[in-house]
């Protein structure tokens, strides 16, 4: 059985999935970055500056602290499409996507996005660590890690959380009184939380382009899982197929502004450097 679903094609036989991508996001914007070095502001070197090089700050796992302050990023919500009005043809596309969704309950794509709605760092290491050849852990790529774990917050925080509060879109599984592939206590959670963009989105897309230029050869791989990321959050019911994309474009415009971050530059050429010494170990 083949389900069309906008950026992918999901054939559900035995359990078993693939997904194609068949739409170009505005990614493509933010990959223009890869490997540039823009300075920083005063004030976010002044605000970030390390004390040491060579020494991974410590950061709590939980709530990270962003490179950038969530006040310097600007509102997002004037720079993107306004959600889909109830009426168009925009929004009926997203309701048939989630009624074809429904289909895959049970399946391993249902399972996969049970799994990883959430955003422990642990997780999304795993969840990455095949499409990019590296074992992706806080022991073992201890840069890396610190990386995709500290810009949580730049994706949420800066990047979806004033978008979300201004439109306070409401989401599927309560548009139609149903439950999502989660928890019942995760269901509650998001009940009168906005929808649009997604914040998963916006994460799983930003880390996707972080490690897409730490290792550039498994570029499409990386940002195709990034991708799924964002869409498991429709298979299990809590976005809609437009929320998921403006959160992947919202990613593009955060990660562009990491890069005039000092800090985030300084651990993106650690994590090169990690990444070196793992594929080219010395003898």
């Amino acid at each position: 059985m083949l389900i069309f679903l906008g950026m992918f094609k999901i054939e559900v036989k035995k359990g078993l999935y693939m997904h194609t991508k068949i739409l170009v996001t505005a990614l493509t914007l933010s990959l223009g970055l890869t490997g540039c070095s823009l300075q920083g502001s005063a004030s976010n070197t002044a605000d970030n500056q390390l004390t040491d090089n060579s020494v991974i700050p410590k950061i709590d796992e939980v709530d990270p602290k962003p490179f950038i302050d969530k006040k310097s990023y600007p509102e997002y919500y004037l720079s993107i499409p306004t959600p889909p009005k109830d009426n168009s043809l925009e929004f009926e596309r997203d309701k048939k996507i989630y009624k074809e969704t429904r289909s895959l309950k049970d399946t391993e794509v249902w399972n996969d996005a049970r799994t990883f709605a959430t955003y422990d760092p642990s997780y999304i290491a795993r969840f990455f660590s095949k499409e990019t050849g590296l074992n992706i852990s806080k022991e073992k790529t201890p840069w890396t890690y610190y990386l995709i774990t500290r810009v949580f917050n730049d994706a949420k925080t800066g990047g979806t959380k004033s978008t979300k509060q201004h439109y306070q879109r409401v989401r599927p599984f309560v548009y139609y009184k149903e439950r999502t592939c989660s928890t019942i206590e995760d269901d509650r959670d998001h009940i009168n939380s906005g929808s649009y963009p997604s914040a998963h989105s916006a994460y799983g897309n930003l880390v996707a382009l972080i490690l897409s230029e730490i290792v550039p050869s498994k570029q499409i791989e990386i940002i195709n899982a990034g991708q799924k990321f964002g869409y498991f959050r429709v298979v299990c019911g809590f976005h809609w197929q437009s929320d998921i994309e403006a959160g992947a474009l919202i990613s593009s415009y955060v990660n562009a502004r990491l890069h005039t971050n000092p800090d985030f530059l300084h651990a993106m050429e650690m994590a090169k450097k990690e990444r070196d010494k793992l594929t080219h170990p010395k003898n």
